[in-house]
């Protein structure tokens, strides 16, 4: 998730979205020279009631003599926000290709998506309403992947790993409840429902505003929050009648809101915690301790105990100093969105933990 949940109210304070001063140009991805895999692109057909369209991506198979069995393999789930298969959101590079990457090198086929909208993929079906995408349509394409990689020849079926960062690290474990899956990689998820964690992100987005100005927002926040959840209209009444700032509220809502009320919607409505409790398989929680995003203890910790209070007896936790949202060091300072847009490489001692542990469970 590296867009922020919170809205922008009457300070506009809170930031869903940053767009950086110095204007960098959009990063390119490049092969490595040493890279012990071949890179194929791929289209995977995503069927819907509202239509059929592709998905674009990329299969990374291992060079060499595949196993008898096949090979075992990833699918790589995004955070929110449209990213493309290497993990880019215009400017902003994830550094997701880092990880994928390094995967691949250890002998894991890895298939990675543009999300809808971005790269090569479209919104939806011809004349799809952007508007209207929820949570749901997004699980289902998560799906669409999955599938796709088990209907795959070379690939071994029983042995099918999932790497889910930020929102794709929820997706993660509703398709292991859903399939067989060998393990599943949890990257800076929530534990929590989406409802509470925006929360917590607007109300830290305000920390340093007059009290009062708070405590005025956060109750707009919770009002449009609890309007799309329980799917009525909103009290723009809520913080006063005067007409300058019901028409306010009302412009917010139509701006901030309404374009993801449906994503919103489906998220508000999930049971995280029966999410987690149905997964069978050998999981890694994985957090950055500076991550601002979500919380190492309200989120990472909530996932294990989550999973441990289910069916799932194998889970491994490590905490990483220092490191933001996207497993990138901060060099001791606050993390913020800001710092996303520095030339900064995910930490190579998290890359060689995930590759560890997914070699152990091959």
């Amino acid at each position: 998730m590296t867009r922020l949940f919170s809205i922008a109210l009457l300070t506009l304070c809170a930031c869903s979205a940053v767009v950086s001063q110095d204007k960098p140009s959009a990063p390119v991805y490049k092969m490595p020279v040493d890279a012990r895999f071949t890179a194929e692109d791929v289209s995977i057909d995503r069927k819907g009631d509202d239509g059929d369209f592709e998905i674009a991506g990329t299969l990374n198979i291992p060079r060499g003599d595949k196993p008898e069995s096949g090979w075992p393999a990833v699918l790589f789930i995004s955070g929110s926000g449209s990213e493309t298969r290497h993990g880019f959101q215009g400017a902003l590079d994830t550094g997701s290709w880092e990880l994928t990457d390094a995967v691949s090198n250890a002998g894991f086929a890895v298939l990675a998506v543009d999300d809808r909208g971005i790269g090569e993929t479209p919104a939806g079906p011809a004349g799809f309403d952007a508007s209207t995408l929820g949570y749901d349509e997004l699980v289902g394409d998560a799906q669409a992947a999955l599938t796709y990689l088990i209907e795959r020849a070379e690939i071994d079926k029983s042995r099918i790993f999932i790497i889910g960062h930020s929102e794709g690290g929820l997706t993660a474990p509703i398709l292991a409840g859903r399939n067989d899956i060998a393990g599943v990689v949890f990257m800076a998820a929530m534990g929590r429902n989406l409802y509470d964690v925006t929360i917590d992100q607007t109300s830290a987005a305000m920390e340093k505003l007059p009290k009062a100005v708070r405590e005025s927002n956060m109750k707009v926040q919770r009002e449009f929050q609890d309007a799309v959840k329980e799917d009525r209209a909103p009290n723009f009444e809520i913080i006063g009648k005067d007409k300058a700032t019901v028409d306010a509220l009302k412009a917010v809502y139509k701006k901030q809101v309404e374009p993801l009320k449906a994503w919103w919607h489906d998220h508000f409505a999930l049971d995280v915690p029966a999410i987690h409790a149905a997964v069978k398989c050998p999981c890694f929680v994985a957090n950055g301790s500076s991550d601002f995003q979500v919380s190492p203890d309200n989120d990472a910790r909530q996932i294990v105990k989550n999973l441990m209070a289910g069916k799932c007896s194998d889970v491994q936790f490590r905490l990483y100093e220092d490191l933001d949202h996207l497993f990138k060091p901060c060099n001791g300072r606050k993390s913020e969105m800001k710092i996303y847009f520095e030339d900064r490489r995910v930490d190579g001692g998290y890359l060689k933990d995930v590759v560890a542990w997914l070699e152990a469970h091959r």
